[in-house]
């Protein structure tokens, strides 16, 4: 019996860690996204020295890995338990005298195993990657410090002065075509400097800005006298100049070198004597933390045991039931915990009484899953649903009769297949969103908890977080509803059926694909129309939570320029999707070498519209020879072919296609070009991924062999993982410019679309 009970043990574990194995892996590649997109200014920029990316790319994963780790065991369990179940495997163990506690009993051993590394990973794991991210963020800025100036970009961070530079080497620290702006407001003047060419020059505390051969024209900001702005205009040519650049770098030296961190940097024991050296709001946050490490490290075992509970319980088919309690259970467990941390930050229990909040709630769960058999809730609940299945399988035995009325060949089989894969699809995009959102809102509870009406703001943020996420999730949800749909007809000999009727399997594909094209059509509309603006909302409500409820004022002067102006205005509320009102414009027009200023246009307001910027009333200072002449204009028009006052500093997530191409034409940054080509082209792919990753995982799913069909669905779930791993590294040598954009960013897309094609052409039909 000793033996059995071994083999049956270890037939259950088997059958539970494939499934876990996916789960942890697909979870921990979702949530890696979503963390590396806040640091998206380190990944995606050419500037940053390549290890500090890696280090990043390292101190992102305990992090991931400790928060999924639990999740992927109740996923795993209940999916392994599952198939068990539809199998009739539960059924024979039984049939062999085990019963509930040995079926239990080695899935809690895992748990405990998996507690047990979950538990190394937050004591040892956790504290090391909150150090480096800190190292690698400080790093960064130095790096940034020795270099403030970036080509093509305005920079107006600089003590009261506003650098632009053309184009130059940055390795080594060169520049061409410089713009220097500085204004007075003491003395109503403004001094515009430019150059063909500088350097800066880096020292402990500072750098320096260095022009060879510059102009300087100093003239009055505000509107004066013909007569004052005549004598008090100069322009000269002069030798060299140096424009200090103040920095911090001792100050970020300094805390690179400090020994002591934040509380999120210390381990267990570390931060435990913390707690004891601080009071107030420090100590209650440092006695959270240490509270959900260690609630976050017993959560396997917790969920290995609801898992079991919830499919031992729901035994008569109801599979689909046990999953939609198990996701409303991981809500409902992380919720809790939000809950007991918050009511812990207001005073109102004890730090170790909201530790003990999810547990609690979660053991009496379990305990009544386990036992409900024995209490009248527990049988009405269990009538009610499997009155509920009867009339589904009642209804499922009705579409039978109907496939086999009609034949295989009917559109009957067409709709059942693009009714699976919408199922599935919309099953798990709602599993993984859950996931996401959860992940998110532990991230930012410390801040929204901390102000008032945080918890509308933090549930208004994820509203607005939600295309975002979707079109996050789509391909992997695609994955995923593909490998269940044709998986489980495999399973149920519905594909052997078919090719027995004399079909061929490429057939079934048909409905597959074509959902596939219309999903791609949907996802580009939500791309297009929706994302843009509830990306700006969703990242505007992020700054307020994290700078604690204060909304950051977005008043202030903008620069922008083309190929002879530079712009400097301020914007105006009014906008709409063919003008743009602007305030305080001033036009600033150059030589043909772009060294010489020309003339200045100042208009206290102006529009842009239908390829001209029109303004009621404006004054024009143009001087030719040292002389300086001052006009009036009243109805004055500039032409200009593109709108340069629009999509200011955008990200490529806050434009839609249209937006993006007319702000790579109006770019003079290198960088900030190339970064949007990659951003368009990504654009474009929207239409084409969901047909592209269902042909490489298509091959898979419909193998007719009944044995190893977990190994090929691991095979897709690596191909993907590939494929993923792929696009991300082209897209960098895109954005470094070691590849041209569109290469970058096609290459992967037409590479496995050959793959998948060459791979069902191998499948047996």
């Amino acid at each position: 019996m000793k033996r059995v009970s071994w083999l049956i043990s270890k037939y259950l574990v088997q059958a539970i860690l494939p499934y876990y194995i996916f789960s942890w892996l697909l979870l921990s590649v979702i949530l890696f996204v979503q963390q590396a997109s806040r640091y998206s200014d380190i990944f995606f920029s050419v500037n940053i020295p390549k290890n500090l990316v890696w280090q990043l790319t390292f101190a992102l994963v305990p992090n991931v890995i400790a928060f999924t780790c639990p999740m992927a065991v109740l996923v795993g369990v209940i999916i392994g338990l599952s198939k068990m179940l539809g199998d009739s495997e539960l059924v024979a163990v039984r049939s062999a005298g085990v019963g509930n506690f040995q079926i239990t009993l080695p899935i809690i051993v895992l748990g405990i195993a998996l507690s047990f590394f979950t538990f190394l990973i937050n004591l040892y794991g956790v504290p090391f990657a909150a150090r480096l991210v800190r190292q690698v963020a400080l790093q960064t800025a130095l790096h940034k410090l020795e270099s403030p100036i970036e080509p093509g970009v305005f920079n107006s961070e600089i003590n009261g002065y506003t650098i632009y530079v053309k184009g130059g080497d940055f390795e080594k620290g060169t520049w061409k075509n410089i713009f220097v702006y500085n204004e007075d407001k003491k003395t109503n003047e403004a001094r515009l400097i430019t150059s063909k060419s500088g350097r800066i020059d880096t020292t402990e505390e500072s750098s320096e800005l260095v022009l060879e051969n510059s102009i300087v024209s100093t003239f009055f900001i505000e509107k004066q006298t013909q007569e004052k702005q005549t004598s008090k205009f100069v322009s000269e040519n002069v030798g060299q100049i140096r424009v200090a650049i103040k920095t911090k770098r001792g100050e970020i030296i300094e805390k690179l070198t400090a020994t002591e961190g934040a509380p999120d940097e210390l381990g267990l024991l570390e931060l435990a004597r913390y707690v004891k050296t601080k009071n107030g709001k420090e100590k209650i946050e440092a006695q959270i933390l240490w509270q959900r490490r260690i609630i976050l490290s017993v959560t396997p075992l917790i969920f290995a045991l609801l898992g079991t509970a919830l499919i031992l319980r729901f035994n008569r088919g109801g599979r689909g039931l046990g999953i939609f309690l198990a996701l409303v259970g991981l809500m409902l467990y992380y919720l809790i915990t939000l809950l007991g941390e918050q009511l812990a930050r207001t005073g109102q229990i004890s730090v170790f009484t909201a530790s003990l909040f999810p547990i609690a709630m979660s053991l009496m769960v379990i305990a009544w899953l386990f036992l409900s058999n024995r209490f009248l809730l527990g049988r009405a609940i269990g009538n009610v649903y499997h009155r509920f299945k009867a009339n589904s399988n009642a209804g499922s035995e009705e579409i039978k009769r109907k496939k086999l009325r009609f034949g295989l060949t009917t559109a009957i089989l067409d709709f059942d297949i693009i009714r699976n894969l919408l199922k599935y699809f919309s099953l798990t995009v709602i599993f993984l969103t859950a996931i996401y959102m959860i992940f998110t809102a532990f991230e930012l509870w410390k801040f929204a908890g901390e102000i008032s009406g945080g918890f509308f703001l933090l549930m208004k943020y994820l509203f607005f977080l939600l295309p975002f996420i979707y079109l996050q999730l789509a391909p992997s949800a695609l994955m995923i509803a593909t490998l269940a749909t044709f998986v489980i007809k495999s399973r149920q000999n519905e594909i052997v059926s078919w090719t027995a009727a004399g079909q061929s399997v490429y057939r079934l594909l048909l409905p597959c694909f074509s959902l596939m094209i219309l999903l791609g059509i949907v996802n580009w509309g939500i791309q297009e129309t929706i994302a843009p603006k509830t990306n700006k909302i969703q990242d505007q409500l992020r700054a307020q939570i994290r700078s604690r409820g204060i909304v950051a004022n977005r008043e202030g002067k903008y620069w922008v320029t083309n190929d002879k102006r530079i712009y400097s205005f301020e914007l105006a509320e009014t906008k709409t999707d063919f003008n743009q009102k602007v305030k305080n414009l001033s036009v600033y027009e150059f030589s043909a070498d772009e060294t010489k200023l020309q003339s200045i246009y100042r208009a206290p307001e102006a529009v842009w519209e239908k390829n001209v910027i029109k303004f009621s009333a404006a004054e024009r200072q143009q001087w030719s020879d040292g002389a300086v002449e001052v006009r009036q204009i009243s109805n004055g028009e500039l032409i200009e072919a593109s709108n340069p006052f629009n999509n200011l500093n955008e990200k490529p997530s806050h434009l839609d296609r249209r937006e993006t191409e007319e702000q790579i034409k109006t770019s003079e940054s290198e960088i900030e070009r190339r970064n949007l080509e990659v951003a368009l082209e990504k654009k474009y792919t929207t239409l084409f991924l969901p047909f592209i990753i269902t042909l490489f995982t298509a091959p898979f799913a419909l193998s007719l062999s009944r044995k190893g069909r977990v190994v090929t669905v691991g095979y897709a779930v690596g191909v993907w993982l590939l494929f993923m791993a792929t696009t991300i590294s082209f897209e960098q040598f895109g954005l470094s410019d070691y590849l041209a954009p569109k290469f970058a960013v096609w290459s992967p897309m037409f590479l496995f679309a050959i793959i998948g094609a060459f791979l069902i052409s191998k499948v047996k039909t």
